[in-house]
């Protein structure tokens, strides 16, 4: 299932091509999209709430993404981590 990194429209207005897409399974599509997991600087998956324990993006070298829509999304996550969890 592929993911857009940085969001299409309003507010992200990230690009629909291959430089913006993640192939990622639908549980991990959704913790990403709710900004509950991001790839850090050195290609690691980490939870924004939680101890998970960070595990390596496995990349296919043919598939290059945009390490600027990378940062937006971690900028997304950083912010989201600060909000107390609801419930």
């Amino acid at each position: 299932m592929a993911a857009h990194i940085r969001g299409l429209g309003r507010p992200h207005y990230g690009p629909d091509e291959l430089q913006n897409l993640l192939c990622l399974c639908a549980n991990c599509h959704v913790l990403f999209d709710g900004l509950e997991i991001y790839v850090d600087s050195d290609g690691l998956v980490r939870g924004t709430r939680d101890g998970r324990e960070p595990r390596p993006l496995r990349r296919d070298p043919r598939h290059p993404m945009d390490e600027a829509h990378i940062g937006y999304h971690r900028d997304l996550c950083n912010l989201n981590a600060r909000k107390p969890a609801v419930g």
